[in-house]
């Protein structure tokens, strides 16, 4: 029997999804999504950042609005037709992303009581496979209940720059890994155990995942194996996973 995401990160019953990291949130996200409505939930996709306006195979229809009352008053109308879609406060007119709600709204949200499950992409990482992140970052909403960090398994081997990592110096503070030198699974565990405590502090939530994603090949595959095994004693983290971008 097929094992779906629901079941491997234990989303039971209701709750927030904070969505935080690098290398594969958004993808994440609409895939829980996905799975989330089939099983008979309700569920809203959004953002305390921005992201790529959602196309209709991630979601099926996108309400911007960016007062919380009439974003409740449009949701009521729209859970009469779709157990999914996404939701911001406004559309970027020079990029074309959407902007999402702060975390204040995130709660409103959630105390509405109109979604069982809301998934949130709570940080920016502009496509590369690992980040760390800024005094300003993660932005988690209070109401998290399950925490997931996601990180690229493509960056080992590659070199520590702002290429291949968002905020590649202060990654560099972090880890202590020079500039221009090889990024491996020492420095992606130490990076990991930095930003799962600093989350873990925003929110409080009841689970935390680390998500080791992109493992396509032999070489990544042991590599997010090695990853896990530095960070199986840390006990900001309920479970790790392991997966390839095409499972």
């Amino acid at each position: 029997m097929t094992t779906t995401l629901i079941d491997t990160l234990h989303l039971n019953g209701r709750g927030v999804i904070s969505l935080i990291g690098a290398g594969g949130k958004t993808r994440l996200m609409f895939c829980l999504a996905k799975e989330l409505a089939a099983s008979g939930k309700t569920v809203l996709t959004t953002t305390t950042t921005k992201i790529f306006m959602p196309v209709p195979d991630q979601s099926p229809i996108t309400i911007v609005e960016s007062g919380v009352d009439e974003l409740v008053k449009t949701s009521k109308s729209f859970l009469n037709q779709y157990s999914h879609f996404s939701a911001g406060s406004k559309q970027d007119v020079t990029t074309g992303k959407l902007i999402g709600f702060t975390p204040d709204i995130i709660n409103q949200l959630c105390q509405a009581d109109l979604f069982d499950w809301i998934l949130v992409e709570a940080d920016g990482a502009r496509r590369k496979p690992l980040k760390s992140t800024a005094s300003h970052e993660p932005v988690i909403p209070e109401v998290t209940t399950h925490l997931i960090l996601v990180t690229g398994l493509d960056a080992v081997g590659n070199l520590l720059d702002e290429n291949h990592v968002h905020r590649a110096k202060l990654f560099s503070n972090n880890t202590g890994l020079p500039l221009g030198k090889t990024i491996d699974e020492h420095t992606i565990a130490a990076s990991i155990a930095i930003e799962i405590k600093k989350a873990k502090t925003l929110s409080h939530p009841l689970f935390n995942t680390v998500f080791l994603n992109k493992a396509d090949t032999p070489d990544r595959m042991a590599s997010g194996q090695k990853i896990a095994e530095l960070l199986q004693t840390n006990k900001n983290i309920n479970q790790i996973i392991i997966t390839s971008k095409n499972s």
